[in-house]
């Protein structure tokens, strides 16, 4: 089977401000030489992901890795709308037959906008146990061994730096070559 995997996201996804060629996703492609398309979108939000999905879908994807719910967080969106989104992504995954990955997202240097993060991915990690879904811990990266925010890694508390997604990339590479081992 060709694996052919869809990002979807938001900047984080993207790369900014670096752009695509900087990203967590271009890296991991490189790394794996598996087909990654970049599908980050910069000030995306869960419900625009949601819009965007059959467009994702198009490209024909094996797998889909959902990174998604920072610009929510910023907009003091409720747990409740993030995860009925989400629920959705699944379905329509499952329908397709295309292999959902959840993305956890990365921790934001705003005490208020982290503590709704943390809701969401409480949720997405339930999910997955649920749901039997492969998890990429992206958050874990940005975290010291007293679990402190390690905010030398972003350009502003929010998006990463290049040694940033480098450690997002790290991240990503380990899971994806768990998922493809495990299957094995």
């Amino acid at each position: 089977m060709t694996v052919k995997i869809f990002a979807l996201g938001d900047s984080i996804t993207y790369g900014f401000p670096y752009g695509p060629h900087q990203s967590w996703v271009r890296l991991v492609s490189q790394w794996t030489s598996l087909d990654i398309v970049n599908g980050g979108i910069n000030g995306d939000t869960t419900t625009f992901m949601l819009h965007r999905l059959s467009a994702a879908l198009e490209e024909n994807p094996t797998h889909l890795i959902f990174l998604g719910g920072t610009n929510d967080a910023y907009w003091g969106q409720a747990l409740r709308v993030v995860a009925e989104n989400v629920l959705e992504v699944h379905r329509r995954c499952q329908e397709r037959g295309v292999q959902l990955i959840m993305g956890l997202p990365i921790p934001v240097d705003e005490p208020q906008v982290d503590a709704l993060l943390s809701e969401y991915r409480a949720f997405y990690q339930d999910l997955a146990d649920r749901e039997g879904l492969p998890v990429i811990p992206f958050h874990k990266a940005f975290y010291d061994a007293a679990g402190r925010f390690k905010t030398q890694l972003t350009t502003d508390g929010c998006h990463p730096n290049i040694d940033g997604y480098e450690a997002m990339a790290e991240v990503a590479e380990k899971a994806v070559k768990n998922l493809w081992h495990n299957r094995g």
